[in-house]
């Protein structure tokens, strides 16, 4: 029987708290992966800021969506995603005021239709946008893209996590899935 490695890492900043999920069901532009905490506990309370629209947590007026997920037991706390920081367009399209990145209040507790509070969680993150072909021009010599911000962000990170779209689903302790997160970011 012939081993098959599967080599596409997803999003940079989930690296160490995701472990990748079924992926030889993966489409090319495609990455999932399930949330764990460091010490590798998979349920969790989810915090939120957004509105919701469509039973999915969208952006406000005022900013985009952050989502962060707490480990149930430990309490340690992981940005699963942030509209001002994560994605194409928060990369070379949309500038963020310090405000609108850093006063995202209240982060609401998030509760399912049964009342239940606590999840598993699966990120999917699309990956559309042929960064080599429209990007490898603009990095340095030393391997850095300029981002929107007028931050350099090294190119293999920028594409890791200059995703195309995302969509978060969490799992009940009676396995009822819910996706929360369906957004478009190029």
């Amino acid at each position: 029987m012939t081993e098959t490695h599967y080599t596409k890492i997803g999003p940079a900043y989930l690296e160490g708290w995701v472990v990748p999920e079924t992926p030889e069901a993966w489409v090319e532009q495609e990455w999932t992966g399930k949330l764990r905490s460091q010490v590798g506990n998979t349920k969790f309370h989810i915090f939120y800021y957004g509105e919701f629209m469509d039973e999915l947590i969208a952006v406000t007026e005022f900013a985009p969506q952050l989502i962060i997920a707490e480990d149930a037991v430990t309490g340690e706390q992981i940005v699963i995603f942030d509209g001002a920081r994560h994605g194409y367009d928060a990369l070379l399209c949309e500038v963020y005021t310090e405000e609108q990145r850093n006063n995202r209040t209240p982060l609401l507790p998030y509760l399912d239709d049964d009342g239940e509070d606590t999840f598993e969680v699966t990120v999917t993150a699309f990956y559309n946008v042929d960064w080599d072909d429209e990007f490898a021009d603009d990095v340095d010599e030393n391997g850095q893209l300029e981002l929107i911000s007028g931050e350099r962000c090294d190119f293999e990170e920028a594409k890791r996590n200059g995703f195309d779209a995302i969509s978060i689903t969490i799992t009940s302790a009676k396995g009822l899935k819910t996706e929360i997160l369906q957004e478009e970011l190029a």
